[in-house]
């Protein structure tokens, strides 16, 4: 009887460690970049929306590390502590509300995908999705991708025949011999440039030197404007009025 008692316990144990193993194998582990899908979903719609007033905790998580996060915002980089149980990670001290600090939890839908429980930061009523996504397409490619990224014709000035311009998503301009690069403003000082509320690209030139400008892309239209600022003022941050246009093209792709 007793053999048969001690075999009945280790056959219980046996089954409880099982399932405490299967468990923790179906736990979901978060690792790599996860972008935020719900701001280049609003920032899709920049025809009609200033990317500055859209609201958001972070733009990028980066799990790299078993118990850290880095959070990343488009001003600024910081690292925080993290648990998963079960379906949800909580990120430790996330943010304060009300004078209290709070834990940012993300509801697990899968190890590439999951949902931010940001509303209480925000503001808003609906929570931020997220997806995985590579090293080598971060958010602001994303953005890029979301905005203005394709082709473009226009009339070259000069020469009066039709030039092809392409924004592509990493942030090169092939054909526009006065500039080489962009960059889309989403945070930070640069969204206060102008004197008006707008959409801020940065323009950078073959010597580096960087031009904050203002567009807008018309969907009806599919035309892209890019409007040139005002020189800075002296001891005067930002409100700068629009000077003139420096590209008007339409979207070919």
């Amino acid at each position: 009887m007793k053999k048969i008692k001690y075999t009945l316990i280790s056959l219980a144990i046996a089954i409880g460690l099982k399932a405490c193993w299967v468990k923790n194998d179906n736990q979901i582990a978060l690792k790599g970049t996860f972008l935020n899908e719900s701001y280049l979903n609003h920032a899709s719609h920049a025809s009609d929306t200033l990317l500055s007033a859209i609201p958001f905790y972070c733009t990028e998580l980066v799990f790299d590390h078993p118990d850290s996060v880095l959070v990343r915002n488009g001003v600024e980089e910081y690292a925080l502590k993290y648990e998963i149980h079960q379906d949800s990670c909580f990120v430790k001290n996330a943010y304060q509300h009300q004078g209290k600090l709070r834990d940012l939890v993300l509801i697990l839908t899968s190890d590439t995908s999951f949902v931010a429980l940001e509303q209480e930061f925000t503001g808003q009523s609906q929570p931020a999705s997220f997806r995985k996504t590579s090293i080598f397409k971060g958010f602001e490619y994303g953005l890029n991708n979301a905005t203005l990224a394709g082709k473009y014709a226009l009339v070259d000035a000069h020469t009066q025949k039709e030039v092809v311009v392409t924004f592509t998503a990493d942030g090169r301009i092939v054909g526009l011999p006065t500039y080489q690069k962009f960059a889309v403003c989403y945070s930070g000082d640069c969204v206060s440039e102008p004197l008006e509320a707008s959409n801020v690209i940065m323009l950078e030139n073959a010597q580096k030197e960087v031009e904050f400008a203002v567009w807008r892309f018309d969907k009806s239209t599919k035309r892209l404007t890019i409007s040139k600022l005002a020189k800075p003022q002296p001891d005067i941050k930002g409100e700068r009025a629009i000077q003139s246009t420096l590209l008007e093209a339409g979207k070919i792709s």
